[in-house]
Parts: structure tokens; C-alpha cells; sequence
């Protein structure tokens, strides 16, 4: 009785193997490796890096997006209320001013990736806290059809023309590239002419929408004449039968440039992910996405040269552009809504 009860205590236990194997090796199975990334640049363009990225590597990217009316903003408050217990790894803003403000918030670390040699260092920061690519600049929008300016249009200053009372159109400033502009005209014309530009913007009618995407659209539809946007809201509308060009603004011998805007990318500080991360950024920074930005029509140049000089950019110290960004987005929104700022 002995062998036989031994022989079926053997049996039940080779026909239990095929199971304990399939749990050992279940268990044993390693997670995917993952970055976070929180992404200002808009999803239809970065989606599409990420998924090269993720077919590459093997890495998955979660990334979370801005809506359109708080660009960048809301993710980088998000960032400074997370500040000591990080859920981010990597930061990616459409702008480099708001990576100055959580570089001085001390949000991020420095690193200096391994694809950015090439990249000038006015396009990066000198201590590696964040590394410039693919540029975008500030252009008006004008209307090609029925509501098309009754003039040649060439400077920010036709946005104040009484022959469009009421038929211009801007971000309010609460976005991240209309904000950086505004702070940039505010170090570069200073507090004074600014705000008397912004006034006349207001007694001129100007309407504001929730973001630049909006302005253009609204001018490729014919509801506005002219409107202040970035290059790829041009684009975008443009491709989607919107009945408006592209002018650069204050370009010429006599004009000083318009803005031009580097996307940023940055890792956080207290990455969770550090050689994720490190990876991650060394791919957004590296040629092969900045053309694929280039490409996709987000970005119109790139910071490596090859066609950036082709347009006359204000000359602007971020550092000092970010110090007065809050004051810009305040005063700007009262200016711009016939208040007196605070």
C-alpha cells in the first residue's frame, strides 16, 4: 500500500510541474521599462515620436499633455507642486521660458545629452538644465479671403490699424508661446511701450480667444482679418482649407525681428527613471526628430542651422524674460481687457 500511495503522491506532483513552471516563469518576467513625460508640444506631432521612440527602444513613454488654452502652463505648475515628490522624468516644453522658471524653481537637474553637441549654446542652457530644438516662431495670420486686410501687412504694429477695428484676433495671454512673447517684448521694448502697445491693441477692438490654434482657424474661416499665432497653427489650418497665409512680421532692414521659439527639453529632478530618461531626451534632441518635427510641419527650422537665418528673430535673454513672465501674463490679459493692472 506504500508503493502505491508513494507512486500517486509522485504523479499528482509531475502533473503539477507544467503549472509551477508557468508561474515561475510568469513572476520572473520583467516589467516593460517606462519614462513619464510631461509634454507641451501638442500630441498630434509628439504621439508620433513617442511611437518611434517606444518601436526603438522598447521603452514606453506615458505622456501627459497640456490643453490647448493653458499650454505648457498647467503642466509646469504641475511640476512645481510635485517638486518633492517627482512624478515626472522628463519635461518637454513647446517654449524655452518656462524651462528657465523651473530651472530657478529648482525643479529640474542638469544633464547634457549626448546628441546635443552640435546644437548652438544659444539654443541650451550653459549648466545643461535644458537643451533647445526644432524652431517655431511668432507670425501673423492673415486672411486670404473675404475678410483680407485692405493692406499690405508687415509688423505686429498692423494689429493696431483702425482699418481692422474689430477684425483682429490673439491668444489670450495665458498660453506659453503668447506669454513668452509678451515677457520678451517687455525686456526687449521695456514695461512702458509695451503697455502702451497692448492699450492700443484693446481700443482697436482686439479679440481674444483661448488659444493660438483658435486664431488661426477663426482667420482661415474669415471671422478675423489678422491674428497674432505661431507657424504651426498656420500650418495646421492651412491644411485643413483655411483661407489664410503666413507673414513674418517686422522682417527688413528697418523691422527687429519676430520671436523665435526652440522647444525645450529638460529631465526633472528626482527621476525615478534616470537612464529612461536619459535616453528619451537624447532622442528629442537628436536630429532625426527635429526634421521629423520639421516634416510634420510643427517646427519650420532647425537650431543646427539650414534655414533659421532665413528670418530676422528678436534678440532675447531668456533668463531675463522668464524673471518677468508672471508680470507680462498679468498685466498683459488687464491691458488687453481695458483694465488698469494691479
Amino acid at each position: 500500500m506504500a508503493n502505491r500511495n508513494s507512486s500517486i503522491g509522485l504523479m499528482a506532483l509531475l502533473a503539477c510541474l507544467p503549472l509551477f513552471n508557468l508561474l515561475q516563469c510568469g513572476c520572473s518576467k520583467k516589467p516593460p521599462e517606462e519614462v513619464t513625460i510631461y509634454c507641451g508640444v501638442d500630441e498630434p506631432y509628439a504621439s508620433k515620436v513617442f511611437g518611434d521612440f517606444e518601436a526603438q527602444t522598447g521603452i514606453h513613454v506615458k505622456a501627459e499633455y497640456d490643453i490647448e488654452s493653458s499650454k505648457s502652463i498647467g503642466l509646469a505648475g504641475r511640476l512645481e507642486a510635485e517638486k518633492e515628490h517627482p512624478q515626472a522624468d522628463v519635461w518637454w516644453s513647446s517654449e524655452p521660458f518656462l524651462s528657465v522658471r523651473l530651472q530657478n524653481a529648482g525643479v529640474l537637474t542638469p544633464y547634457h545629452p549626448s546628441t546635443a553637441q552640435d546644437i548652438p549654446d544659444q539654443f541650451k542652457d550653459a549648466d545643461g538644465y535644458w537643451t533647445g530644438t526644432a524652431l517655431r516662431a511668432r507670425v501673423l495670420a492673415v486672411g486670404t479671403g473675404s475678410a483680407q486686410p485692405p493692406f499690405p501687412i508687415t509688423s505686429l504694429a498692423d494689429l493696431s490699424d483702425p482699418r481692422l477695428k474689430g477684425k483682429v484676433t490673439m491668444a489670450r495671454p495665458t498660453s506659453g508661446a503668447t506669454v513668452a512673447h509678451l515677457a520678451t517684448l517687455y525686456t526687449v521694448w521695456g514695461p512702458e511701450k509695451t503697455a502702451a502697445f497692448l492699450t492700443r491693441l484693446h481700443d482697436n477692438g482686439i479679440n481674444l480667444v483661448g488659444g493660438n490654434a483658435v486664431v488661426a482657424e477663426e482667420v482661415g474661416k474669415g471671422t478675423f482679418s489678422l491674428g497674432l499665432t505661431d507657424t504651426d497653427d498656420i500650418s495646421d489650418a492651412q491644411s485643413n482649407g483655411g483661407q489664410l497665409t503666413m507673414v513674418v512680421p517686422d522682417q527688413g532692414p528697418q523691422g527687429e525681428g519676430t520671436l523665435a521659439l526652440c522647444t525645450s527639453v529638460a529631465m526633472v529632478k528626482g527621476t525615478k527613471h534616470q537612464q529612461a530618461a536619459q535616453k528619451l531626451i537624447d532622442y528629442l534632441v537628436g536630429r532625426q526628430v527635429e526634421q521629423k518635427l520639421i516634416d510634420l510641419k510643427f517646427a519650420r527650422w532647425s537650431v543646427r542651422g539650414g534655414g533659421a537665418d532665413s528670418i530676422k528673430a528678436i534678440k532675447v535673454d531668456y533668463k531675463a524674460a522668464a524673471a518677468v513672465a508672471t508680470r507680462a501674463e498679468r498685466e498683459g490679459i488687464a491691458l488687453l481687457e481695458g483694465r488698469k493692472p494691479e
